[in-house]
């Protein structure tokens, strides 16, 4: 009976032991379930700072979206208003200018004053535009219109345009075309070229220097290449020529020479349509600069030729606008002039008239309205701003105009935003950009008055 005594409380004593350390691992487990609680408490937190910074950062994101979408808004808006109202004083001086230098007569230095002041206002619309392009560039607010079309007429239109510019720097301009088709925005791509030719002719020309214009065929591809063997561009100033205002041999800051915007615009003018811009250059032999353009299928075009009795219409038909200027078949006829500006206004209305057009002038097209009914003569065109007071536009001017007679309108505007062209075909209408020049005037007039 001792011996069962003895194993009873052995027994008792093994599960005493046991129930202490039961005992103790419930206590462990329990203050692991707290200190899990606690940490499961800590994570949620977490949890929900993280989503609390998380929706800060969507709102943040948001609210920097729109306020980039205003700011682009307000920028669109700027380059609009900045276009038209800085354009609007040059057109004004420009048609003095004009004005003035036909009425100088032989007196040499009243000619030279004439011509300086002329000379100035073309420099400060040539850097006026380049900023406005530069800005529209880089605001995204650059239309692309690709199509597919042969680039030989307007590489011979480029030849035309710079062959006096050429001759005057004492340099040979050479053009080649190669009949290739292409596929881009031929609008863009002219200008393009129009920079490439220019700084061609003003940095790598001279007395005895040759500028080529031509193109190669390459793979897919359509590489125009100008040319010119002036002293070329050192390997360390290659990448700074892209630079706005940076200009190489223009320590001065001749106007004559530029103002160092032509090849930044052309960089970003490729980087915009996805054409690679190349440039090779050899100090003391000349430049080449490359723009590879992708080519293009385009079905034939119907044969246009004309008979010999068309030709010979065509041809008496030419030589009679060619007795006369286009100034001297606007005498006597109607032009209704209608812009807000009273500088730009009165400065037309004397162009005008000293060109012998009879001249209606308003200032607004609520003014238009008022008079309309009362006009007895229909005028042979309708000459209109594009931006009139009151939110109205050279539209709503053809449209009042068009409602009691047919007649054509041209519309005047500083805003170079492809949309405007569009606008003004969609609506039948001819579009001039200011500052215009007196002699596209001119030609505009005669060429949509009516015989």
């Amino acid at each position: 009976m001792n011996r069962n005594l003895v194993e009873g409380l052995r027994t008792a004593d093994r599960l005493q032991r046991d129930a202490s350390r039961l005992v103790q691992e419930s206590a462990r487990l329990a203050a692991e379930l707290v200190e899990q609680r606690r940490e499961m408490g800590r994570l949620r937190d977490q949890l929900h700072r993280a989503e609390g910074r998380r929706a800060a950062r969507e709102e943040e994101l948001r609210h920097a979206h729109e306020t980039a979408e205003r700011a682009d808004r307000a920028k669109a808006r700027f380059l609009t208003a900045a276009s038209h109202d800085l354009r609007q004083p040059i057109q004004a001086a420009a048609l003095y200018a004009h004005i003035l230098s036909g009425t100088v007569g032989s007196n040499p230095a009243a000619r030279e004053a004439a011509d300086l002041l002329q000379a100035s206002i073309d420099s400060l619309n040539g850097m006026l535009s380049g900023l406005l392009d530069l800005a529209r560039l880089e605001a995204g607010a650059v239309d692309v219109a690709v199509t597919e079309f042969r680039p030989d007429g307007l590489m011979r239109r480029l030849a035309q345009e710079f062959r006096d510019s050429a001759t005057t720097e004492g340099t040979s301009l050479h053009v080649h075309p190669c009949g290739v088709v292409v596929r881009t925005d031929a609008r863009l791509l002219e200008r393009i070229l129009t920079h490439l030719l220019s700084n061609a002719i003003r940095h790598g020309g001279g007395c005895g220097r040759r500028v080529l214009l031509g193109c190669r065929r390459r793979p897919g591809a359509l590489e125009f290449q100008v040319w010119d063997d002036g002293r070329g561009i050192p390997p360390d100033a290659r990448a700074a020529i892209f630079e706005e205002f940076h200009q190489l041999d223009n320590p001065e800051r001749s106007a004559a020479k530029g103002f160092g915007l032509g090849l930044p615009l052309v960089s970003r003018m490729a980087r915009l349509l996805g054409l690679t811009l190349d440039l090779r250059s050899q100090v003391g032999r000349g430049t080449v600069f490359t723009v590879t353009v992708p080519r293009a299928a385009l079905s034939p075009e119907p044969d246009r030729r004309l008979t010999a009795a068309a030709r010979a219409m065509a041809a008496v038909a030419t030589s009679a606008a060619a007795t006369a200027s286009p100034t001297d078949r606007m005498k006597g006829r109607r032009v209704l002039l209608v812009e807000d500006d009273e500088r730009v206004r009165h400065a037309m209305t004397m162009l005008l008239k000293r060109w012998g057009v009879q001249v209606t002038a308003v200032g607004s097209a609520e003014e238009l309205a008022a008079r309309l009914p009362r006009m007895r003569n229909r005028p042979h065109v309708v000459l209109a701003d594009h931006r009139l007071p009151g939110g109205q536009t050279g539209r709503a001017v053809a449209e009042l105009v068009r409602s009691r007679w047919d007649v054509p309108v041209v519309i005047i505007t500083g805003d170079t935003a492809p949309e405007r062209l569009r606008e003004a075909r969609s609506i039948g209408c001819r579009l001039l950009h200011k500052p215009v020049e007196p002699g596209d005037l001119a030609a505009t007039l005669g060429d949509v008055m009516d015989p």
